[in-house]
């Protein structure tokens, strides 16, 4: 029986050979010309493609319903109005802080008059931290900015747990902080609901990595509350922290040297020690 089985026809992979032989042999100026002339060919179709959607978008607005145009030209007018409206705004905010500019240079002309502090005026400014220094006598930390963000010493430190400390040194691009345990720093405090000013000082870290603090002048008439402690809180009499931020708990009065006045210990917040970030409370005074 002869075999009939049908052999696969070469010629489409000769001539496509012959096609690729060809094409390298065309010098390569040829082709860019070619090249050029494609996409010249191609451009007026990209084109036409083009403005036939912007066409179909165009229909297709046309043949909006009418209550999808009366719609549309509600929230266009809505829009309208609330930009009318936050013009308006604008000029009356406008009026607002020129009075309160005014009433500003008055209170301050004031407190020159009559030889009055100013009210705690700061500019936040937020650091990291990088770098600890605890040992038994002096507790420090080091932030990532300096002179190069204004950072003015003595500026008051604080985050979310409340007082931190104060800025003790500042170099380029880096300050120090001198925490609240530093038995160097000095504070003037009060205890919660009572705006009669303490004495607050450092006091170290215990053995047992407590963070501890120390305040003097507790009037004789204060004793420890029901639920068990004393709040203290930050006093703007310094002058480098607001009022009534957190600094620790006193769970028991002893009386002092002299009998006129009672000392405690305080107990302050165990994350004093992983504090990441912290903001400056530089004043707008310096």
């Amino acid at each position: 029986m002869a075999n009939n089985k049908q052999r696969p026809n070469g010629k489409p992979f000769f001539f496509l050979g012959i096609i690729l032989v060809a094409w390298l042999l065309v010098p390569t100026t040829w082709k860019i010309i070619f090249k050029s002339a494609f996409d010249e060919f191609h451009a007026p179709i990209w084109e036409a493609s083009s403005r036939i959607r912007d066409l179909s978008h165009y229909w297709g607005h046309i043949s909006d319903s009418k209550n999808t145009l009366i719609e549309k030209g509600r929230d266009h007018q809505r829009i309208l109005s609330d930009a009318y409206l936050q013009i308006s705004r604008k000029e009356d905010l406008d009026r607002e802080l020129k009075t309160l500019r005014i009433l500003n240079k008055e209170i301050r002309d004031l407190e020159k008059s009559l030889n009055v502090l100013p009210a705690l005026s700061v500019s936040p400014e937020l650091a990291r931290v990088t770098h600890r220094t605890i040992s038994g006598w002096s507790q420090n930390f080091e932030i990532n900015k300096g002179k190069n963000f204004q950072i003015n010493q003595g500026a008051g430190v604080i985050s979310a747990i409340g007082m931190v400390g104060k800025i003790e040194k500042v170099s380029s691009r880096s300050s120090t902080v001198q925490l609240l345990t530093n038995q160097e720093f000095r504070v003037v405090a009060h205890i919660k609901e009572d705006e009669r000013p303490i004495t607050y000082r450092g006091a170290g870290v215990s053995f047992g990595r407590q963070n501890l603090g120390f305040i003097m002048d507790i009037p004789q008439d204060v004793s420890i509350p029901e639920d068990g402690f004393l709040e203290i809180v930050s006093s703007s009499l310094g002058g480098t922290f607001p009022q009534n931020l957190s600094i620790g708990k006193v769970f028991e009065l002893e009386p002092s040297v002299d009998g006129l006045f009672q000392s405690a210990q305080v107990i302050l917040s165990s994350d004093l020690n992983i504090i990441k970030e912290v903001t400056i409370l530089n004043s707008d005074y310096e």
